[in-house]
């Protein structure tokens, strides 16, 4: 995809927008339709742009280095299996020991020179120590990407102040840390920092709001590195992915009625037609890292949220709190469950179901196993 793929439904929402505001004010009380016709252009406009997009070159790495963030699981485990592919060594970094052993044994059987360090991010001390040992790992740094994060499902009533803590500390003041901290490595290579943001950091999804703070953050600071650090020749990408079959259903946090919130993410996360497989992604990823290009989204549904919120955000507010109305509410005795643990149920098995590729990509990328399978 293009740079023109993201430009193209932008530029028609704010084209439409100075059209509204010049318009007569009566012209626009008597308009049928009112802004439906215009955010359903601008959704057009988002998936078409997509569509037409060519498929993306394989450009090799042989010699390069990356360091990839939360790299034992899901989209960071294809990552830097992808980045490996190309003929990279890769540095990961994860809290869970074992499941970064297994990260490495995986990456080290399909060839790939590859190191793990035990980490939590989320340690203010800890940034320069993992840079550090990145770059001294196999000697320079060309690629870091910050992609660790978690995810926490509920309604704000039952999720506390600790957890949008936890979340601005993973998904903001990591990747803060980490970016600066990498500065210098990238600079005397002329390599690129890569955020993995996400559509929640442009649209604020009910019932995931710890998140979609955090990313709104962190799209901020994606966007603002990129504009500050080229002088130093340093190359900024900031990923918008839409939804992924990662299996990141199975390690996410759910809170309230933990069975029901799971039963909506999941299939959401997992559905084939509105998904992308995490291959497809981290290909198109690092494709984009390797050419440095400032902003990649990844799937048509994604651009075309991105342009409806764009062209008429009002609308896109309504959505979201029909959205809400239907999704569960906080039950008199809220639990707390990961996500393995809260698969529970015949509507959970139906999920399953439907979700079947998502749960192979649970397998496939290192995510915890199911409760009780």
């Amino acid at each position: 995809m293009k740079a023109k793929t993201v430009l193209v439904p932008l530029l028609a929402a704010r084209a439409a927008s100075r059209f509204r505001r010049d318009e007569p004010q009566q012209a626009r009380r008597s308009r049928s339709g009112g802004v439906l016709p215009w955010a359903a252009a601008g959704a057009a406009l988002g998936v078409g742009a997509a569509a037409l997009a060519p498929r993306p070159h394989t450009t090799r790495l042989a010699g390069r280095v990356a360091l990839v963030t939360g790299g034992s699981r899901g989209l960071g485990l294809s990552l830097a299996r992808e980045f490996g592919e190309r003929g990279a060594s890769v540095v990961v970094c994860a809290r869970d020991g074992d499941e970064l052993d297994r990260a490495v044994i995986d990456l080290e059987a399909r060839g790939v020179p590859a190191r793990g360090i035990r980490c939590d991010v989320r340690d203010p001390e800890g940034a320069e120590r993992l840079v550090k040992e990145a770059e001294a790992a196999f000697g320079h740094l060309d690629f870091v990407v910050n992609n660790a994060g978690i995810i926490q499902v509920g309604p704000q009533e039952v999720l506390t102040e600790e957890h949008f803590r936890d979340a601005m500390e993973t998904m903001f003041w990591a990747p803060l840390r980490i970016s600066r901290a990498a500065i210098g490595p990238l600079s005397r290579t002329g390599g690129s920092l890569v955020t993995i943001t996400s559509i929640g950091g442009h649209l604020s999804v009910p019932h995931l709001l710890p998140y979609s703070c955090a990313k709104f953050a962190e799209v901020a600071l994606s966007e603002g590195l990129g504009a500050e650090l080229a002088r130093r020749g340093v190359r900024v990408t900031t990923v918008v992915p839409g939804l992924m079959r990662t299996g990141s259903h199975r390690a996410a946090v759910f809170s309230g009625n933990a069975e029901r919130e799971y039963s909506w993410f999941a299939l959401g996360a997992g559905l084939p037609l509105v998904s992308a497989g995490a291959g497809h992604a981290a290909r198109r990823i690092v494709e984009a890292a390797a050419r440095g290009r400032p902003y990649l989204v990844i799937t048509p549904l994604a651009a075309a949220v991105v342009a409806a919120r764009g062209l008429c955000p009002s609308l896109v507010q309504r959505l979201m709190r029909v959205m809400a109305g239907v999704l569960p509410g906080p039950p008199e005795e809220p639990a707390e469950k990961r996500g393995a643990e809260a698969d529970e149920g015949l509507v959970n098995g139906a999920v399953r179901t439907a979700a079947v590729l998502n749960e192979r990509a649970a397998d496939d990328l290192n995510q915890e196993p199911r409760h009780g399978g």
